[in-house]
């Protein structure tokens, strides 16, 4: 007498006895009441056995299948979760200023968005005016070149316009660029090309959008070092400032390109 267990399983009685066996070739695996998976052979299978979504399954869970010794049929099979959890994560990188003596002839320094908004008190941007303007005054008496950017929105109102503070010249070009790279449409490039220009330094921001995908874009695609004044930069929040500096220092084969300083501590010379 036998009765189903579950697919492929049954459970037999002969003499008294019950046994587990494959319903397929009446391979006996073990008695009744016993563990019938421990006879069984078993293979552990990538997420890629699972189905259509395996992907998310990467690295986070198995498949074990067990199968009958006797004729190989599939018995059962269980998706074996990795419990372990990666390790916390270590707090950002911290930079660290240092001072800085850089060559004019192959410095440029580009201002990112401080336009006549970033003069309202309210603004994040607000407190950098002062110190931004005395560096560019220093920047400009050692004759580095200098340029702005102002978002794209902006052209053509009068907050298209840089601060009044900087007290920008009528030979340092503003640019438009439609996007957070300013590298965006080519005339940042183009200006810098056949200026010798080996080195940006940055003012501005938003230290995570308009600073960090242009200061990429610099170092990773053109190959600039990349100056970042901690004083000279701005965020609407202490985590997109540390986010941001800390994204400099992991970026891979160019985070060497990254110098950090503060506006008293360059010079030119």
């Amino acid at each position: 007498m036998s009765r189903p267990l579950r697919e492929n399983l049954e459970v037999v009685e002969e003499r008294g006895a019950e046994w587990v066996q494959c319903a397929v070739c009446g391979h006996r695996l073990c008695g009744a009441g016993e563990d019938w998976r421990e006879a069984c052979v078993t293979r552990l299978l990538p997420p890629g056995r699972m189905g259509p979504f395996h992907e998310i399954m990467e690295g986070r869970a198995l498949l074990e299948e067990r199968y009958c010794p006797g004729c190989g049929v599939s018995l059962d099979a269980t998706v074996i979760v990795n419990e372990q959890r990666p390790a916390p994560r270590a707090a950002p990188n911290r930079v660290a200023p240092e001072p800085l003596v850089l060559d004019p002839a192959s410095v440029a320094v580009v201002v990112l968005d401080l336009n006549t908004k970033a003069e309202d008190p309210s603004q994040p941007a607000q407190p950098l005016i002062r110190p931004a303007g005395v560096f560019l005054d220093k920047a400009r008496t050692a004759s580095a070149p200098v340029i702005f950017t102002v978002v794209v929105w902006e052209k053509d109102t009068p907050a298209g316009a840089v601060a009044g503070a900087l007290a920008r010249r009528d030979e340092e070009p503003i640019l438009y660029p439609n996007g957070y790279d300013k590298f965006l449409g080519g005339e940042l490039r183009e200006w810098l090309e056949g200026r010798g220009t080996r080195t940006l330094v940055f003012l501005g921001g938003a230290a995570n959008f308009a600073l960090l995908y242009t200061a990429t874009t610099a170092a990773r695609t053109y190959g600039y070092t990349v100056v970042v004044p901690l004083d000279g930069i701005y965020a609407h929040s202490d985590y997109e400032m540390e986010y941001t500096l800390h994204q400099f220092t992991v970026l891979p084969r160019v985070a060497g390109r990254f110098r950090f300083s503060r506006l008293a501590a360059i010079d030119f010379g």
